[in-house]
């Protein structure tokens, strides 16, 4: 009898997990409420972005800061994550464009790279970006959004990566319609 009882116990709690499992796996994670929890107000989010599966880049305005900061959500198994990355942009209106970069480490020592800033030049419409030692080594194409807010609307320019880019020499290019080059920040810094 009590063998009996132990197994029944046992499929019990193992239905409950199993139960439990299935209902956090499957239900979407309210990112609202994530934010929130963490001092972040709708308001202040400028994007959010899936990066990869169960994975979203957030960047919002620090209002401590006034700064443009990254945020990173990871949804786990039992709990949703959300790392506030630090740093972030004070955006420059008078340049064509302001950049930042910001990582964060993942587990087992893997970086995720998040690349943004506001783009100012009406004529750039496109970003790309060459990084590494090497500047002509990689090169990856950041997506540009249109960020609207109470005060303004301004175009918002982004790229997440998770190539190594240590000891880094990293060169954002803007281009126009046509793909001419009108602005490329090694040239603005010599």
């Amino acid at each position: 009898m009590p063998k009996t009882r132990n197994r029944k116990r046992l499929t019990y709690v193992l239905f409950l997990f199993l139960a439990l499992f299935l209902i956090r796996s499957c239900g979407p994670q309210d990112i609202d409420t994530i934010l929130s929890e963490k001092g972040i107000l709708p308001e202040q989010v400028k994007l959010i972005t899936t990066f990869e599966p169960r994975t979203q880049v957030v960047l919002y305005q620090d209002l401590t800061t006034n700064n443009l900061t990254p945020a990173l959500i990871q949804q786990k198994m039992w709990f949703t994550e959300l790392a506030k990355i630090g740093g972030g942009l004070h955006d420059n209106p008078s340049e064509p464009l302001s950049s930042h970069i910001s990582g964060y480490q993942k587990s087992k020592g893997k970086m995720i790279y998040i690349i943004y800033g506001y783009l100012h030049d009406a004529d750039i419409t496109q970003i790309h970006i060459r990084y590494e030692p090497d500047p002509a080594s990689a090169q990856v194409e950041a997506a540009i959004v249109e960020s609207s807010s109470d005060q303004s609307s301004r175009r918002l320019w982004y790229a997440v990566t998770q190539q190594p880019i240590h000891e880094m020499i990293w060169d954002i290019k803007g281009l126009d319609d046509k793909g001419h080059i009108i602005y490329s920040s090694l040239d603005s810094e010599a």
